[in-house]
């Protein structure tokens, strides 16, 4: 018994057909999906230099990049890039507002982010850095409550070792570190002992130390063997540095002029 053959004239111009289907779509694909590109391409640069602590930019041109933003996002359901760089935009507005103390335009800019966290979350649910400001955003406004210590939680979750955002987390996680549920308080000083154990980021996690509470502040002492003792002394150094006199377990602080023979 004998299969059946496909004549090669039937091969031929089925694979021509093919061949123009995909011209055809490719040229759908251009005349659709490339203004949208374009479109989301100013807001997306100035959201990234924004991250980046690019703060150079006037207020009005914050605005109408998210007006951009929102365009491009109104065009599809689900455009991760557009409804990411539509939030961030709508945060450093509302971070702009703060840093103005601007009250009307902070309470006429709180809910957009808010509206923008949630709208890019339903897209791109494993966005830590968006739990993170969710959280942020409802813990101002309501207080630390089981709803937004949940939001922290999924940021720790989704992105538990990313640098820049464990730098954030980890800072605004001591600055709230008695309102917090007893496991987000032990992760945020498990994280700050990791900050100092990268040997990179003594600048920045001395200042957060600073700024901590004195009950956060010995939380984290009291874990500080868990960091290389080298790592210790240069840590100790800085928060000197920063006026901070603090005893770092296992480091010797200099003797004070004042105090010698």
């Amino acid at each position: 018994m004998t299969s059946a053959s496909v004549p090669l004239g039937t091969t031929n111009k089925l694979t021509r057909s093919f061949v123009c289907l995909l011209g055809v779509g490719a040229i759908v694909w251009g005349l659709f999906v490339l203004p949208l590109f374009w479109q989301e391409a100013s807001p997306r640069s100035v959201a990234t230099k924004l991250l980046y602590d690019d703060d150079s930019f006037r207020l009005q041109s914050l605005f109408d990049e998210a007006q951009q933003a929102e365009k491009s996002a109104q065009h599809s359901f689900c455009v991760p890039t557009a409804l990411h760089s539509l939030f961030v935009l709508r945060l450093f507005i509302l971070n702009r507002a703060f840093a103005e103390s601007n009250q009307s335009l902070v309470e006429s800019s709180y809910d957009s982010p808010l509206d923008a966290a949630r709208n890019a979350l339903n897209c791109t649910p494993a966005d830590s850095f968006i739990w993170l400001t969710l959280f942020w955003l409802d813990a101002g406004k309501y207080g630390v409550n089981a709803r937004n210590a949940n939001y922290l939680r999924l940021s720790y979750a989704w992105g538990p070792n990313e640098g820049w955002i464990a730098l954030w987390r980890v800072r605004l996680a001591l600055l709230l570190f008695e309102r917090l549920p007893p496991d987000l308080s032990n992760r945020a000083v498990d994280d700050f002992i990791n900050l100092v154990n990268t040997g990179a980021l003594y600048l920045q996690t001395a200042g957060i130390f600073k700024n901590a509470s004195p009950a956060a502040q010995n939380r984290i002492v009291e874990q500080f063997g868990a960091v290389k003792l080298v790592k210790r002394q240069l840590f100790a150094a800085t928060l000197r540095d920063e006026g901070v006199d603090a005893d770092i377990p296992g480091v010797v602080k200099p003797a004070r002029p004042w105090n010698s023979d």
